[in-house]
């Protein structure tokens, strides 16, 4: 039986595909680098949700390089079926300007390089290090720095000390960030040798370090910034437990595979890749499409510090270090309360074997709040109900930052994507004596340490199917003020809605002085109340775009993060806004270079990329761990429904709810009376 085209990774295809690579070049030891499963066709894919035609074949992607050779290949594999073996149907060579991303493997085999190279060696002896001192190196991708391209694959290697307290030091969660040392070092990939040490500026004015003074410096000590709670002087003690209880079991279903998501009136698929993490595909509500495929497709994290080497300090940390999932845990690091539901799912190591990765999706049940209330203040008579909300979630940690991603459902057909970053800041080194008051690219957090600033910017890519898979139109829409007219506003106080068709691959920026925002419409689907058509709006604030110049790697590199919005024609091989390869590239391979194309979009081709994000100023506060920033943006229907979609969701009820009423102390009561009796 043929399976389906949204089916994640299985391991058997992971087999098959490297036995296939190894087969092409035996006798040669392979890398394998990355794997998933190749985009199916969506005009078949189409047909056969639709019953009119069968499951587009299955195939996969690799990009591997052969041990001991710099080029890059990426070869496409169509699959075993009844009738015919796995086989190679094509490759690319990608040369040695595209990088495949890295991977905990080879981060960690970067650490042991680093610590045993001589240069890098000479550097900790020049600190001259406490006796007793651990120095941990962090491995990041290097970002190239001009528009030639690198060439060579290679890492930027920050390096830090651990606690010099012993106990600290042992412990799980230890804060090495709380000590950056003043070099930096890099790595060449195909030879996994250092080729140099840059020794780090340590003054707000030094652009270039001063190598003569930098080659005499010493370490300087500074305090343990210690986030464990076990390594807290003492934790609060006033903190009633909360407990989150469903008696009767959750609300969703999950079909044997895994894959396949019912929950109140919503159907989904939970596909997941190595590159996005969780995608969703083919969202129906009550049975109507709604989206044919959504996905977080991107995110950059840009610096603001400008000093030689961190002005190459941007990461791209979904297109170079891959989901990056982290285990949910029951007991440590899962942040659900009640019935949890996780997912495992798969990749591959180097060795082209599969890769579980265990509870990589976490999905979970919420009660957000009141979801709609009116009271009839004549009868007193209140109606409530609450806003049930399913939460599909997936942490990343890279390296120091982490991002809780959620796509989030809920009972009055709202889609909403919800960021929540957390982690420790990226550091850099102070000097200490040094006057830092007057930087305004950064802040210092403690003696010796500089938290420069930095955005977080995401992109998200949307492929609409409303209320049909091919006839979604893109428009947007501007609130805009009519203006006096004697005729037809003769007070001065009227203002409406304004509609523009996207009718080319373009791009726009939002504008709160004009409420702007787009829309996806069905035109052959009209609103029997309305009369206009069905859609969704996108509702997301207009945040700051990336601010490094458009000339600079950074603006070059990071195709998408200079709008809002783009909206492209639809290509399965045009998925990601960074292109397919964002490390060292060079520009040129993304969604800014799809939309200068400006082809006709007719309905049901367009897709909307969504960008938004965070700009970083830091601040004490986010030392020496971060409190949770959140961001939600939000897909919402318009003139989808004749109503509210979510009356018929039961009341809120006390005997359901179990809420009590605190007892008042004396003290409440007494100063209640003096309230309400004028005492």
């Amino acid at each position: 039986m043929a399976r389906h085209p949204f089916l994640s990774l299985q391991p058997d295809e992971i087999e098959q595909t490297s036995t296939a690579v190894r087969t092409k070049h035996a006798g040669k030891e392979i890398l394998f680098r990355s794997m998933g499963i190749k985009e199916p066709s969506r005009a078949a894919t189409v047909a056969f949700l639709q019953g009119t035609g069968a499951a587009p074949p299955r195939k996969t992607y690799v990009s591997y390089q052969i041990k001991g050779e710099p080029t890059v290949y990426e070869d496409l594999i169509s699959l075993s079926t009844s009738d015919s073996p796995a086989a190679i149907t094509s490759t690319r060579d990608l040369g040695t300007t595209n990088f495949p991303p890295a991977t905990n493997i080879d981060m960690h085999r970067l650490e042991d390089i680093v610590m045993r190279d001589a240069l890098v060696q000479a550097e900790i002896e020049r600190l001259q290090l406490p006796a007793g001192a651990v120095v941990q190196p962090e491995p990041w991708p290097y970002g190239t720095e001009s528009s030639t391209p690198a060439g060579r694959r290679q890492y930027q290697v920050w390096m830090f000390l651990k606690s010099l307290d012993a106990k600290a030091r042992e412990h799980p969660s230890s804060n090495h960030f709380a000590h950056p040392l003043d070099f930096s070092v890099v790595v060449d990939d195909l030879t996994m040798k250092v080729v140099r040490i840059d020794r780090l500026p340590m003054r707000p004015d030094e652009i270039y370090v001063d190598e003569a003074a930098a080659s005499t410096r010493t370490w300087q000590h500074n305090p343990d910034a210690e986030y464990a709670s076990e390594l807290q002087p003492k934790l609060r003690h006033d903190l009633k437990p909360i407990h989150i209880s469903q008696p009767e079991g959750v609300s969703f279903t999950v079909s044997d595979d895994n894959e396949v998501v019912e929950w109140q009136k919503w159907r989904f698929h939970l596909d997941f890749n190595w590159r996005e993490g969780v995608v969703l595909r083919d969202v129906t509500y009550e049975g109507r499409p709604t989206f044919y495929r959504l996905s977080l497709a991107e995110m950059t994290v840009p610096y603001g510090d400008p000093r030689v080497p961190y002005h190459r300090k941007s990461a791209y940390d979904l297109g170079e270090g891959g989901a990056g999932c982290t285990a949910n845990n029951l007991e440590l690091g899962c942040d659900c309360l009640g019935a949890i539901r996780y997912f495992d799912r798969w990749m591959n190591d180097h060795e082209g074997n599969p890769l579980a990765l265990k509870n990589a999706v976490c999905m979970h049940e919420v009660d957000n709040g009141i979801g709609w209330k009116h009271t009839n203040y004549r009868t007193g008579r209140a109606e409530v109900t609450r806003n049930r909300e399913l939460v599909i979630q997936t942490i990343m940690t890279i390296s120091n930052y982490e991002y809780i991603l959620q796509w989030v459902f809920d009972t009055a057909a709202n889609i909403h994507f919800e960021v929540r970053a957390t982690g420790i800041m990226s550091l850099v080194p102070a000097d200490q004596g040094a006057a830092h008051d007057g930087m305004n690219y950064g802040i210092m957090v403690s003696p010796g340490v500089m938290a420069p600033i930095h955005q977080h910017i995401f992109c998200l890519r949307i492929d609409p199917a409303i209320d049909g898979y091919d006839e979604s139109k893109i428009v947007y829409e501007d609130v805009k003020a009519m203006g006096w007219n004697a005729a037809t506003n003769p007070y001065g106080v009227a203002f409406g809605v304004e509609s523009h068709s996207i009718t080319q691959e373009s791009f726009l920026d939002l504008d709160a002085k004009l409420n702007r925002a787009v829309k996806m419409v069905n035109p052959n689907r009209l609103n029997a109340a309305s009369h206009k058509p069905a859609g969704y709006k996108i509702a997301v604030p207009p945040t700051q775009l990336q601010l490094a110049d458009p000339g600079s790697m950074h603006g070059v590199r990071a195709e998408f993060a200079d709008h809002h919005f783009y909206f492209t024609k639809h290509d399965e091989d045009e998925l990601f806004p960074a292109g397919e390869f964002p490390w060292q590239h060079t520009g040129g391979s993304g969604v800014r270079t799809w939309a200068s194309r400006k082809r006709d979009l007719k309905p049901g081709q367009g897709v909307v990329w969504c960008t938004f994000g965070f700009t970083h100023v830091p601040r004490p506060e986010d030392w020496p761990v971060m409190p949770v920033e959140v961001f939600r943006a939000g897909l919402k229907p318009v003139n989808f429904f004749d109503k509210n979609p979510a009356l018929d969701v039961p009341p809120s009820k006390q005997s359901i709810n179990k809420s009590v009423e605190v007892e008042r102390t004396q003290r409440e009561i007494a100063l209640r009376e003096k309230q309400c009796c004028g005492k």
